[in-house]
């Protein structure tokens, strides 16, 4: 029960909390009713007072709306008659400005001052095509396009100076020191400052401008100014070159009045040539303290020439020759260590300046090249540039179409001397060939073809001549003036120089036997370039060295004296065996022929032992044959049969002897190295046999009168055999 009563008590409180809760619900309820109530009734007056103030403004509104569509108006209307009298202005108010030039370091504003003038004549002319003030502009256009051309052109020609030769030597005896970049701008040939203006000049005029007439006058100005340039480079060249006879030049100079024989000393080579000609154009890259060439040991002994011996040239088809470089050591072409250009040797003056030209021009031409960068635009700079270079080009190539000229003209007078001028000229057109086409590249076809059409030229002048070189060493026909003491002859001698002379140029030499196409110089083009190149070289010394050979012996048997054709031969082998090992020759001849220097040898044995053969008649007389002559017979038993045959022996020695004597002091052996071979060889063949003859009869009583016999004792025989090959004794 009390449990029922506890769960009423609590329902009923729970009720009465409910009941109070609902109370205050509906009381709630009204506050929201009353206060929704007073909302809606503001929010309706709010709407009504909106409704009238938008009836009020709404017309307002409209009107000033309208207003402002009247006042932008007037200003557009105010901004464009501002705009257009802008214009007007501009051809008044610029018209003397405009007429003053751009003088006075005034060029960025007068330019602005043009744009002004040209955005006028375009209104006008677009606008307004009948007013009057668009010929004003029109005029006063043109006027300042002219005045800027004339700005142009007198900017231009004030800095635009010849190039002196002095400096253009300079750039090109530092080009191994500077990089490529700097050695073609190392002229600074316009200010930065006159530079900067004159491409800003010509950048109007090739827009806003539209003309191009600047670029006339631009070729023409630098056209003239490399004209000139080269002409005084030629001038100083040629200044210096006539002033070199006195030394005051270049030690390169070789006169070609002067015969020079095998023991001619050589002059240094020019400094200034192998710093500059030997750069690359290529350069000239390479620059070479080349050695001179020293005394062979075929010189330091006598190179006889009879008294009576002709002394002009002894073949007027071979004249005497200057061997360039002969005993050099540092040939590029033979020397892997040189650094890409090689040497050019001794170089005529004539023909030094001619190549100082050819690596003046390409250095000037680059910087025209550079130059033009900054002025003319790129689309116009390859003709432009062909048109400069067009004069000067054409000047160093007639120069060298005029050494080709002289060239063949020798070769026809079977001068061959004059070829080794082409020598270092094609020698270095070839390096500086892949420059020079670089620095042509876009011109046109006309003038990229000079210099491989004077290549060209040169190439087959020096073939030609090579290949009648051959002809007229194979058959010289001379034998009337044959050297009498049996030296060495001209003929050896200016073969061997010339042939040296190639060693220098054998790729140039290579070029020129490609161009003979004879199969013997039609080298697989298998393995080694250079090899190849060798190669075909050697084949053709080689080739010349076969043909001296036979003209020599067909020589050697013109003299009357069997012996002195031996030993004219013997000289001529030998000079010819040491001038190959002194020059370098021998490694090259040896890819043509590898034995070549046994076979010298050999062929060097067999005229000795030929020689030898001259000392029979006095041997005959003291070898005893199968019937020897009686010994230490009692006198009082020889019979004089004996005697007198014992007598005619030591007559006949003493005889023979003496005329042998009398004709081998006159013989010629130059080399000291075969003059004692020869001389000991005569002692080993003579004394002893002439001793023992000696000692045999010598304790003979075959004569009264022993001295009248035995006039020589072994040692003056000896001496005398000393003094063999010596025209003094």
């Amino acid at each position: 029960m009390n449990d029922t009563a506890q769960k009423m008590r609590e329902i009923s409180e729970k009720l009465d909390k409910d009941a109070d809760d609902l109370m205050f619900i509906k009381d709630s309820l009204e506050k929201s009713s009353q206060l929704t109530h007073n909302m809606v009734t503001i929010l309706t007056s709010f709407e009504n007072r909106l409704r009238q103030l938008e009836e009020t403004i709404l017309p307002v509104h409209k009107e000033t709306v309208t207003l402002q569509k009247l006042q932008e108006n007037i200003e557009n209307t105010q901004a464009a008659l501002d705009h257009v009298l802008n214009y007007h202005d501009a051809v008044r108010d610029l018209d003397a400005v405009i007429r003053d030039g751009p003088s006075g370091g005034k060029l960025e504003q007068y330019i602005s001052h043009m744009g002004q003038i040209q955005d006028a004549l375009e209104f006008f002319s677009e606008n307004n095509p009948s007013s009057p003030e668009l010929s004003k502009a029109t005029q006063l256009f043109k006027t300042g396009k002219e005045l800027l051309q004339n700005e142009f052109r007198n900017l231009f020609t004030r800095h635009c100076n010849p190039v002196p030769a002095i400096k253009i030597l300079d750039m090109l005896g530092t080009d191994d020191e500077l990089p490529d970049s700097a050695s073609v701008t190392s002229l600074n040939q316009l200010p930065e400052q006159a530079l900067e203006e004159l491409s800003e000049i010509s950048k109007w005029l090739i827009g806003p401008g539209k003309t191009h007439d600047f670029m006339d006058v631009y070729y023409q100005i630098r056209a003239q100014t490399l004209k000139k340039s080269m002409e005084g480079l030629k001038d100083h060249l040629s200044k210096k070159s006539s002033g070199s006879a006195a030394g005051s030049y270049s030690p390169l100079i070789v006169s070609t009045n002067t015969t020079l024989t095998p023991t001619s000393s050589i002059s240094h080579p020019s400094p200034i040539l192998n710093k500059t000609l030997m750069k690359g154009i290529g350069g000239l890259k390479d620059h070479l303290n080349r050695s001179t060439g020293s005394h062979s040991p075929l010189t330091s002994g006598r190179l006889h020439k009879s008294k009576d011996a002709p002394n002009k040239r002894t073949s007027t088809l071979l004249r005497p020759m200057a061997r360039k470089g002969a005993a050099n050591k540092l040939d590029p072409e033979r020397r892997p260590s040189s650094q890409g250009v090689e040497s050019q040797g001794h170089v005529d003056p004539a023909i030094e300046s001619y190549l100082y030209c050819i690596s003046g021009l390409l250095k000037l031409m680059q910087c025209e090249a550079q130059l033009m960068s900054h002025i003319i635009p790129e689309e116009h700079q390859r003709k432009t540039f062909d048109k400069i270079i067009e004069k000067p080009l054409e000047m160093v190539s007639q120069d060298g179409e005029a050494i080709a000229t002289t060239a063949k003209r020798a070769v026809i007078k079977h001068d061959y001397t004059a070829i080794l001028s082409i020598f270092p000229v094609l020698k270095h057109l070839i390096n500086v060939k892949p420059e020079f086409e670089e620095t042509l590249s876009g011109t046109a076809p006309g003038t990229r073809g000079k210099l491989p059409t004077l290549i060209a030229s040169l190439e087959t002048t020096g073939a030609k001549a090579l290949d009648e070189f051959y002809d007229v060493v194979k058959n010289d026909p001379e034998k009337s003036n044959l050297p009498k003491d049996g030296t060495v002859h001209e003929l050896t001698s200016n073969t061997l120089i010339f042939l040296e002379n190639l060693l220098d140029y054998v790729e140039t030499t290579s070029a020129m036997l490609m161009a003979q196409k004879d199969p013997a110089f039609a080298i697989s083009n298998k393995g080694n370039d250079m090899e190849n190149k060798k190669k075909r070289v050697a084949n053709y010394v080689a080739k010349i060295l076969g043909a001296v050979g036979l003209n020599l012996d067909q020589k050697s048997k013109s003299y009357s004296d069997q012996y002195l054709g031996v030993i004219f031969l013997l000289n001529n082998l030998n000079y010819i065996l040491k001038s190959l090992q002194r020059s370098g020759l021998l490694s090259l001849v040896v890819h043509s022929k590898p034995d070549i220097e046994r076979d010298y040898e050999e062929k060097i044995r067999i005229q000795k032992t030929e020689y030898s053969r001259s000392w029979s008649r006095v041997l005959q007389h003291v070898i005893d044959g199968s019937k020897p002559v009686a010994v230490n017979l009692d006198p009082s038993k020889m019979k004089d049969k004996e005697r007198q045959q014992i007598k005619d022996r030591f007559k006949g020695f003493n005889q023979d002897f003496e005329d042998l004597f009398k004709t081998h002091k006159g013989y010629a052996v130059p080399d000291p190295q075969v003059r004692e071979d020869l001389r000991r060889e005569s002692k080993q063949m003579i004394l002893q046999q002439y001793t023992m003859f000696r000692d045999r009869y010598v304790v003979t009583s075959f004569t009264k009168n022993p001295e009248k016999y035995i006039k020589y004792t072994p040692e003056q025989v000896s001496s005398q055999i000393d003094h063999f090959f010596d025209i003094s004794a």
